[in-house]
């Protein structure tokens, strides 16, 4: 039986508070004019990006419904969603069968299909969403006749390029050398303009086929999160043993690799096998472009779903691991700590600061205090700017030595800067593990401000005659509903991992009178500490007038469980017995309290199920 608790204080409500409902209500209509501008009737697009940007547009609408937004957000992302998986089959360029991707990298792919797993936070009862889950989590665990994405022997995805045609083994050689995402060494060392002879160019395609193209690559682990998405969502058991299966193989390959993952698996299973058994070069791997980050958004993905299903240590120390052994090769220069972000011929070289993110991450599974040492060591030795990750801002292909790290400025993780959008978002995640350290007091006004700033500035763009430098990035990048802040301040949610990363959240919360995902329209929320067994959120009802029902949940997916709640009331401190997954909060008109929730954390099998679906008795 779900417990419940009345509060009944009253206080004028704060400033975080207001902006934070604020922007809640005004999602809505900012995100009707993007669909005037880009939308036809029915869902399909007026102007396309690439594959994955479209479905990128539509990413953060269902989990700002999830936290109390316009109840339209759900029905023209799912629209949309629809829309474009139509699109792409029968009238744009064909790229899509059986509703998915028909051959794609996984760092496209996996971004695409973000927004599909998102859905079913926001209602998993679409008996066609569940069809597509079980559908397409099958192109990849070997159970699907037509589909031979994977190697059940070698517990292997066969290629880097994937998808429902099954694996591709040639592709295009020409963008992947240039841009620095691959390489063929040992085979072969580029020259400058090989790509503007014909004969040569032949000659490093077929090569690049032979050496790129064959076997697993780390990044492939980015597809755990839509498998381990169908597992939650329709039972499956096939999927989550093919997640640990499939991790487990890559733990393996670490382990004979002297502990550092390998960024290339022949289709025999050996390591290196296409490179004379040299174990980086791969696809997005760590002689990459972008090395680390590519690295560590896939592993991060994979981690998550691991500890979800399991909750086995095993899997935080892989992913801690490979944090250890960069720490463990890091230079101090000029009062900075950096670690090797590239392998090449001559070592690791490429010293940057270690992003946040890839620390933070760990420890918000976790709640280890020795992660959160390691987030005090990586504060401590930031002297200077910029960020580490050198994100691409033009489509053409860098020059050598344009993207190196160089120190330029203060370090700034107390900063929340409002000139970023999608996936460079990440870049924000400092000031919020300040914030939970208790270090950046001003951080709610500041992410709500910037959130403001991000959906007035897309507004504008879609009044205007916008274009990004990228094409493909004109219609993503006007996007006017912006989830990443709130889901920081309702949530105590990272980042969400953009390589199909599943969301990672303390807590969420329910309408009760509506039954409806989201706070009840006025709430407002501020998780201010997280601990392995504590929680601590304020809880603020704006409106004057009007009673409300909150039903807040431990975990994205229930897999935390509640023991006791303690607030202040006029008569002193209470304490209620919990005991379950769910706790409903019943908030008088103006009503205002900070929630002590003691808890146990990942203890409960993940579900979609709305709280009130299932006997709370967990």
């Amino acid at each position: 039986m779900m417990r419940s608790i009345a509060v009944t204080t009253k206080a004028p409500a704060p400033s975080w508070a207001i902006k934070q409902r604020q922007l809640l209500d005004q999602m809505g209509d900012a995100a009707q004019e993007f669909r005037a501008r880009y939308v036809h009737r029915g869902g399909t697009l007026r102007r396309h990006g690439k594959l994955d940007d479209d479905y990128e547009a539509f990413t953060s609408w269902p989990l700002a419904y999830c936290m109390g937004g316009d109840e339209r957000l759900l029905d023209w992302s799912l629209e949309s969603w629809n829309g474009i998986t139509r699109q792409w089959t029968y009238q744009h360029q064909s790229s899509v069968d059986r509703e998915f991707v028909r051959s794609y990298d996984m760092l496209h792919l996996s971004e695409g299909y973000v927004g599909l797993q998102n859905f079913a936070l926001a209602d998993p009862s679409i008996p066609e969403n569940a069809d597509r889950a079980l559908r397409f989590a099958r192109f990849y665990t070997g159970d699907d006749p037509e589909v031979d994405n994977y190697d059940r022997q070698h517990r292997l995805i066969r290629s880097p390029i994937t998808g429902s045609d099954g694996p591709a083994f040639s592709s295009g050689a020409t963008y992947v050398l240039n841009y620095g995402h691959a390489s063929l060494h040992p085979i072969l060392d580029l020259e400058p303009g090989w790509d503007q002879d014909e004969t040569r160019l032949a000659e490093v395609q077929r090569l690049y086929d032979e050496v790129v193209i064959q076997g697993d690559v780390p990044i492939n682990m980015a597809i755990c999160g839509l498998v381990t998405h169908a597992h939650i969502l329709t039972g499956d058991a096939r999927c989550r043993e093919w997640v640990l299966e499939y991790v487990d193989a890559w733990i393996e390959r670490t382990r004979l690799n002297g502990g550092i993952i390998p960024d290339n698996v022949g289709r025999s299973g050996r390591i290196g096998e296409t490179r004379e058994g040299q174990w980086w070069g791969g696809f997005f791997g760590w002689s990459g472009r972008y090395s680390v980050w590519m690295m560590f958004h896939a592993l991060s993905t994979a981690v998550e779903c691991c500890w979800l299903l399991t909750r086995d240590p095993k899997y935080l120390a892989f992913y801690r691991s490979q944090v250890d052994y960069l720490l463990d090769r890091a230079i101090e220069r000029d009062g900075d700590l950096l670690v090797p972000y590239k392998m090449g011929p001559s070592g690791w070289h490429d010293f940057r600061p270690l992003d946040p993110y890839v620390v933070g991450h760990l420890w918000h599974l976790s709640m280890a205090d020795s992660d959160r040492t390691c987030l005090e060591r990586l504060h401590a030795g930031a002297a200077h700017g910029p960020h580490a990750y050198a994100y691409a801002d033009s489509p053409h292909a860098p020059e050598p030595g344009a993207e190196e790290w160089h120190p330029d400025g203060p370090a700034e993780w107390n900063r929340v800067w409002d000139d970023l959008s999608g996936n460079k978002l990440v870049e924000n995640e400092p000031a919020h593990l300040r914030w939970l350290a208790g270090d950046n007091p001003d951080w709610p006004d500041r992410i709500l401000d910037m959130t403001a700033v991000q959906i007035q500035r897309a507004v504008e763009r879609l009044q205007g005659d916008y274009e990004h430098e990228w094409a493909s990035q004109t219609v993503t990048a006007q996007n006017p509903v912006m989830a990443a802040g709130l889901g920081q301040m309702m949530m105590g949610a990272p980042f969400q991992g953009f390589n199909g990363g599943l969301l990672v959240a303390r807590l969420r919360y329910f309408d009760a009178q509506h039954r409806r995902p989201g706070m009840p329209r006025g709430v407002a929320a501020l998780v201010e500490t997280l601990a392995a067994d504590q929680t601590i959120v304020q809880l603020v009802n704006t409106d004057p007038s009007q009673e409300a029902r909150v039903l807040v949940q431990a975990g994205a997916y229930g897999e935390h469980r509640f023991i006791t709640a303690s607030w202040q009331d006029a008569d002193g401190l209470k304490t209620q017995d919990v005991a379950g997954r769910c706790l409903e909060v019943v908030l008088a008109p103006g009503a205002v309290t900070r929630l002590d929730l003691k808890m146990d954390c990942y203890v409960n099998d993940p579900t979609y199920a709305m709280p009130w679906e299932e006997n709370d008795d967990t």
